[in-house]
C-alpha cells in the first residue's frame, strides 16, 4: 500500500498529465492479460499517448481544476485511462482498434480537446481521418476557387489568342488571294 506522501506525488503527476492531456479516453479493463495491456500501452506510446491504471479516488482528485473533471463520474469500478497530448483522433483509433480485436475492453467515455464524450462518440471520432488529412483538405477546398479563377481566365485569354491567329490567318490567305 502506497503512503499518503506517494499518492500526494502521484496524484500530483497526474493532475499534470490531465492538465496537458487533449483527450483523456477511459475504458474498462477487466479480464485482459497483461501480455495485451503492453500491446496496448506500447501502441499508445507510438502515437504520442499513454494508458495508466487509476485509482479512482487518486483519479478524481488529480482530475480538479482540469478538463477530465467534466467526466469525472467515470471514476467508478476498474479504470484506464488513455491520455493523448498531440492528435485527440489517434490514441482513439489505437483504442476502437484494440476494443475490436479484444472484446474485453469496453470503452465508456471520454473528454476530447475540453468536451465530455460518450463511447459512441469516441468511436465515431476514431473512424475520422487524422488531422493532417484533415488539414490537407482544408487547404485543398480553399485553395479552389482561386484556381479555378485562373483556369477560366487562362481559357478566356487562350479563346481570344485562337481567335486572333484565326483572323490572322483568313486576312493572309484573303491578302494572297488578291495579289
Amino acid at each position: 500500500m502506497k503512503s499518503r506522501a506517494q499518492k500526494e506525488v502521484l496524484c500530483g503527476e497526474l493532475h499534470e498529465k490531465f492538465g496537458k492531456a487533449t483527450v483523456a479516453i477511459f475504458t474498462n479493463f477487466s479480464g485482459i492479460p497483461v501480455e495485451d495491456l503492453r500491446v496496448l500501452r506500447r501502441e499508445i506510446r507510438r502515437v504520442g499517448g499513454e494508458f495508466r491504471v487509476v485509482k479512482n479516488s487518486v483519479a478524481r482528485r488529480a482530475a480538479q481544476g482540469t478538463d477530465i473533471a467534466l467526466a469525472a463520474s467515470a471514476f467508478e469500478g476498474p479504470v484506464a485511462v488513455a491520455l493523448g497530448y498531440g492528435d485527440p483522433i489517434l490514441p482513439a483509433k489505437v483504442l476502437s482498434a484494440f476494443v475490436k480485436k479484444t472484446e474485453k475492453l469496453r470503452i465508456r467515455g471520454g473528454v476530447v480537446e475540453g468536451r465530455a464524450c460518450e463511447a459512441a462518440q469516441i468511436v465515431s471520432i476514431a473512424s475520422l481521418p487524422s488531422r493532417e488529412v484533415l488539414l490537407g483538405r482544408l487547404v485543398n477546398r480553399l485553395n479552389a476557387p482561386p484556381t479555378q479563377l485562373a483556369q477560366s481566365l487562362q481559357a478566356i485569354i487562350a479563346s481570344f489568342a485562337r481567335g486572333l491567329f484565326a483572323v490572322a490567318g483568313t486576312r493572309a490567305t484573303t491578302t494572297n488571294e488578291t495579289v
